[in-house]
Formats: C-alpha cells, sequence, structure tokens
C-alpha cells in the first residue's frame, strides 16, 4: 500500500472515530486506535508504542466512562435495574430514528420498563427516564471530547515522529 493511501486511511478511520463519538452506527475510540495501529503497521516510524498503549488506554475509558454515565444519570434520578435495561433496549430502538431517537427511545425505554417491571408510579418512571436522558447526553459529550483527544494525540505523534 503506498504511503499516501496509508496516510488517507488513517484520516478516514480518525474522522469516523470521531463521528462515531456521536453517532451510534459508528465505534468512535476504537476507530481511532485502529487508526494507530494500521498506521505504524503498514507505515512503522510515525507512530510511538506509548500512544498506542494511551489509545488502549483511552479507548477502554471511553467505554468505561458512558457505562458509568448512563447507569449514574438513572440512579441519581432514583431509576433501577430496569430503568437501565429498557434504557437500553428503547435506545436501540430509537436507533432507527436517528441521534434524536436514540435519546427519545432511551429514555421510553427507561419509564416503560420501570413502570411495567418495576411497578413505579408515572412520575417516578418520568424521573428515571429524565435520568437515563442525561446520562446519555452526558455519555456522548464525554464520548466525544475523549475521542477529539485521541485523534489529537495521534495527530500530535505523527508530527514529533
Amino acid at each position: 500500500m503506498s504511503p499516501e493511501a496509508v496516510w488517507i486511511l488513517t484520516a478516514v478511520l480518525m474522522l469516523a472515530g470521531v463521528a462515531g463519538a456521536i453517532l451510534p452506527a459508528l465505534p468512535g475510540a476504537p476507530l481511532i486506535l485502529v487508526a494507530g495501529v494500521l498506521h505504524r503497521w503498514l507505515l512503522p516510524g510515525y507512530v510511538s508504542a506509548w500512544t498506542l498503549a494511551a489509545l488502549a488506554v483511552l479507548a477502554a475509558v471511553t467505554v468505561v466512562v458512558d457505562a458509568a454515565c448512563g447507569i449514574l444519570g438513572v440512579q441519581r434520578f432514583g431509576g433501577g435495574r430496569w430503568a437501565m435495561l429498557g434504557a437500553g433496549v428503547g435506545a436501540v430502538i430509537g436507533l432507527f430514528f436517528g441521534p434524536l431517537g436514540l435519546l427519545a427511545g432511551g429514555i421510553a425505554g427507561a419509564v416503560a420498563f420501570e413502570m411495567i417491571f418495576d411497578r413505579k408510579a408515572l412520575n417516578d418512571a418520568l424521573k428515571a427516564g429524565v435520568g437515563a436522558g442525561i446520562g446519555m447526553v452526558v455519555g456522548t459529550v464525554l464520548r466525544l471530547g475523549l475521542a477529539l483527544f485521541m485523534a489529537a494525540w495521534l495527530a500530535a505523534d505523527f508530527l514529533i515522529n
């Protein structure tokens, strides 16, 4: 593969990774990690082992932070495991309706599961739904921030090496 093609592939993967921090169909942080790994493998000398290790840690942190935001959002507003499960199911269904569908589906799923399976009153279930929504938004913002940081780190490593 030509060096130009490797650079283009790396740039596309990095951009897709940043977009994936917002778009649910793309795995954001892992794509940026893959960009670094492929670049090091296909065009040695531009990406350090330290950068790959840092990207791997940051990709794992992204997954943990995203999950923690969802869990803490639901718990902070009085929801339980049914709200968390409902938010996940609703978000998957909402995927078919775009980013707002994802958010609305997560909220609706949390409310529905709390009412149906945990037998909570509408007001309590709505609080859990709001918590799920806030957790999803905060998780998305943090995922985006981490993805941008990862992309910047990888780009800085290109410039240093």
